[in-house]
This record gives structure tokens, sequence and C-alpha cells, in this order.
């Protein structure tokens, strides 16, 4: 089973569903696109860049976009009873949670921003 998707723009054509470097599909509409990705059982592929706060790049701290709009965060905490977890967020809808590893986090971020766009739920 395919657990990430891309969706990047398709310029003039809409959107692309991509998986590595295989086009499978191309959609008018973003959340049609998102909606493929779902029925495959797959979360979208978001873009990952450290965060960046008043020019500065704290440790263990990362941002998730997509189409160049942030959606969402992870980071690890390094201090007090929660140190070594990992904590994330999804900006639009406010799913949250704390995890054992920065992969479950990336998972979290991604799985969220996917249901939150379409309303869907994805299985856990």
């Amino acid at each position: 089973m395919i657990e990430r998707l891309k969706v990047r723009l398709a310029y003039q054509r809409g959107f692309q569903v991509v998986d590595g470097s295989s086009v499978l599909e191309t959609f008018a509409e973003r959340d049609d696109a998102f909606r493929f990705v779902l029925g495959k059982g797959a979360r979208v592929w978001l873009a990952w860049s450290r965060t960046m706060i008043g020019g500065q790049s704290p440790p263990f701290d990362f941002t998730a976009s997509f189409q160049q709009d942030a959606v969402g965060r992870i980071l690890k905490a390094v201090s007090g009873p929660g140190a070594g977890t990992w904590f994330w967020t999804c900006y639009d809808g406010g799913a949250r949670g704390t995890v054992a590893t920065k992969e479950e986090a990336v998972v979290g971020v991604e799985r969220a921003y996917t249901r939150r766009l379409l309303g869907a739920d994805l299985p856990r």
C-alpha cells in the first residue's frame, strides 16, 4: 500500500498526483486530487523545512507546507517531563498530538491536513 503521494501544481492543467517520478492522475481541482489520494488509502506528502523564527532556526523544529503555505509544525521536547517526545500540530482545525518519534509526528500532520482539507477521516 502507498502511504504518501505528492500533489503538485500542473501548469494550466490543475493538479497532478505523483508517486516518485510517475504521474498517476491529473485533476482540474485540488480537492479532487486529495480525494484520489484518500481513495488510495494514502496521505498527502507535504514539503518539510526548518522552522524560522526571527531569522533563527530552533533545533528539532520543522514546518510543513503545501503550495508554499505553512500548514503544520513538529518539534521535539528537549527538556521537562516530555523530553524526547515530538509534538505535532495542524494549523487548520487544530489537530495535534504528542508521539515518540519524528516519523510519527510527520504522519500526524500529514494525516490531519489531508483529513481536514476534505473533511475526511483516515484510519489510524
